[in-house]
């Protein structure tokens, strides 16, 4: 009994309740990861008066968290591959411990945002290893309602944030929306590093391939840099000001370079012969358009329903939690079906319900029928849950086993890329539509039910026109997700293995036998 302890339950590890298990894990981690990309939302007017900051500086709360994760997703899921997935996942859990405790504590916006840094490296951790963790333990009759838990946990945590957001908020202050966090990741570390077993979880590199490609991680963070910093500064000096045309050439120029290295290095950050793949490349599109399209919503509709609808973060938190409760009951049925219909068709029509539901978001004002908006949101939250969980499955079906790791880390990577992206250019046509407008909020005039006590009415047209605008790229963004979904075709085979440079044509079925054999190439 003590010797099953020490190996991590070698009973429960060879069962059939392991891959359950750890699933579970790993929907731990990315619950919690993914809500703090939202949670933070709802949370900005609080914030904001509680710290003396503006909306300007607040957004970088959201911005710097997401930015870090999209930043270090790509590294982190080709260290996952050359060192192990285990450590990299548990210590995820426990930097991002570490981090949200120093979140509670800030006592000025400047801190608040680089401790959200440091929680997000840990988040980075967990969410580059956990579709390749998912992919690995579950057999291919399996995989499709596991990924689709999965996905399901990712976006129920990102839909979920403002809601729980609300309702802390309200009880307990702003700082609690962190501190909930800590003993949830301090457990999870623990209970990770027991349990879960590294043969059966762990990447395939032989240590010859086991190269960290520095060349192209920089080149990749300086492109996301400069492109967030273009779309921060662009609506207040205009889209063609030299700086911003400035800014615009360095993004072009670091991307070429990411480009080229990638293309020939030896190992290279991003194996840019999965793109390939038509399924692998749609998938992965369409997964970056449509975040880029509802974090737009995730961002505004807690500063509209705060500031506009004069509603308190617990009203807030209440009025926005069907929504994911509609996301949690659709998800899970929309992967079984993938695994009977596919991706295709499903995620498609998901993203058109989003589109459509955006569209309608884009003619709120001041005198919005609340029921209007609620059958909105839930019609947001049913798109988004049937677009998911098929396209994830889709996606993570068809990378090879020896790729599953940098394969899943691209596919989260492409969702906060979408999350910073959206949140970048709906804050963009918001402030850029509030540009010199003087208008602070104040919580303290805020009145349940009375439209427009929390925000200078002066400011109010232009406030509402920012997020018409919002809205209206965010249906956009859906539509593009739409013809992206669509070009993927049918199928997504069990692919066995892919060549080790790009452009080789290795046959890979002796790769295959050796694989079931036990011996690896």
């Amino acid at each position: 009994m003590v010797e099953r302890r020490r190996n991590g339950d070698q009973g429960l590890v060879g069962g059939p309740r392991y891959p359950w298990v750890v699933l579970a894990l790993i929907g731990v981690g990315v619950l919690i990861s993914t809500l703090d990309a939202s949670i933070v939302n709802i949370a900005l007017p609080t914030i904001m008066v509680g710290l003396g900051a503006t909306l300007d500086a607040v957004t970088w709360v959201v911005v710097a968290y997401l930015l870090t994760i999209a930043v270090l997703l790509l590294p982190f899921g080709r260290l996952g591959d050359m060192v192990g997935r285990k450590p990299i996942f548990t210590v995820g859990l426990a930097l991002f411990a570490v981090g949200s405790a120093l979140c509670g504590l800030s006592a000025g916006v400047e801190q608040l945002v680089a401790f959200r840094v440091l929680q997000a490296v840990g988040a980075a951790m967990i969410t580059a290893v956990s579709f390749a963790i998912v992919t690995a333990v579950f057999p291919p009759s399996q995989r499709g309602i596991a990924l689709g838990i999965n996905g399901a946990v990712v976006a129920i945590g990102f839909t979920l944030g403002p809601a729980l957001g609300g309702l802390l908020i309200g009880s307990l202050g702003w700082r609690s929306i962190f501190y909930i966090t800590v003993p949830i990741a301090a457990v999870g570390t623990v209970a990770a590093w027991r349990i879960m077993d590294e043969r059966r979880i762990s990447g395939e590199l032989p240590a010859g391939q086991r190269h960290f490609d520095w060349a192209g991680t920089v080149s990749l963070a300086l492109a996301l840099v400069v492109l967030l910093l273009l779309l921060n500064l662009a609506p207040e000096t205009g889209w063609l000001a030299p700086q911003i045309l400035l800014l615009g050439a360095a993004f072009l120029l670091f991307s070429i370079l990411f480009l080229t290295v990638e293309s020939r290095v030896a190992q290279p950050l991003v194996d840019l012969s999965l793109f390939r793949r038509r399924i692998y490349a749609a998938g992965n599109v369409a997964g970056l358009l449509s975040f880029l399209a509802i974090s737009a919503n995730a961002y505004l509709m807690p500063l509209f329903l705060q500031l506009v609808l004069g509603f308190d973060p617990l009203l807030a938190g209440i009025f926005l939690a069907p929504t994911a409760l509609m996301l949690a009951v659709v998800a899970p049925i929309s992967g079984w079906l993938s695994d009977r219909l596919g991706a295709r068709v499903l995620s498609s029509v998901g993203l058109a319900i989003n589109g459509v539901a955006l569209l309608m978001l884009s003619n709120l004002g001041a005198d919005t029928d609340y029921p209007q908006l609620l059958a909105w949101l839930l019609l947001l939250g049913l798109g988004q849950g049937l677009f998911q969980a098929p396209n994830n499955r889709s996606v993570m079906g068809d990378v090879p086993r020896n790729c599953l790791g940098i394969g899943g880390a691209i596919l989260s990577s492409m969702r906060n890329l979408g999350q910073v992206v959206g949140v970048a250019v709906a804050a963009s046509f918001l402030l850029g539509s509030l540009a010199g407008i003087d208008s602070m909020v104040d919580l303290e005039t805020l009145q349940i039910g009375v439209p427009g006590s929390g925000i200078d009415p002066a400011a109010l047209p232009a406030f509402m026109e920012g997020m018409r605008r919002a809205y209206f790229a965010a249906a956009a963004f859906a539509a593009l997700g739409v013809l992206a979904s669509l070009v993927r075709g049918s199928g997504g085979a069990e692919p066995a293995s892919l060549p080790r440079r790009m452009g080789e044509a290795e046959d890979a079925r002796p790769q295959l036998r050796r694989r079931r054999a036990g011996r690896y190439p």
